[in-house]
């Protein structure tokens, strides 16, 4: 990743950058880079988060016209597909299983030996 002190500007002729957004996930930008051979570039730029513009280094994915525009179109296509598969919510149904297995399993101890401490690290 390139953080030039100035770029020349007939350097970048003919490029175009593409801002990531904040929070986009790493997976993402990594399938960005490697399905459209892109440049990953920091570039500075003026953004407003607190009300107030700010100087921010912001990464930027660049190259010419037509790649960068599909690749936007991809990133936000990549984006929903992540956000479906949080939503999915697999390994937390998967983990709250487990749990509320184990829970019974301590109940049922409980109510068995009601006096002594159980272990609950076993099994897990």
């Amino acid at each position: 990743m390139d953080a030039p002190e100035k770029e020349k500007k007939e350097d970048l002729k003919g490029l175009y950058d593409l801002a990531i957004p904040l929070g986009m996930p790493v997976s993402v930008i990594r399938e960005l880079i490697e399905k459209f051979e892109l440049d990953l570039v920091r570039r500075k730029a003026k953004m407003d988060m607190t009300g107030e513009e700010m100087d921010r280094e912001i990464l930027v994915l660049r190259g010419d016209l037509e790649t960068v525009m599909a690749a936007k179109k991809y990133m936000f296509e990549a984006l929903d597909r992540k956000t479906d598969e949080w939503k999915k919510n697999e390994r937390a149904e998967k983990y709250k299983k487990l749990y509320e297995a184990r829970a019974q399993e301590r109940l049922k101890e409980l109510k068995e030996n009601p006096g002594e401490p159980g272990d609950w690290g076993q099994g897990v």
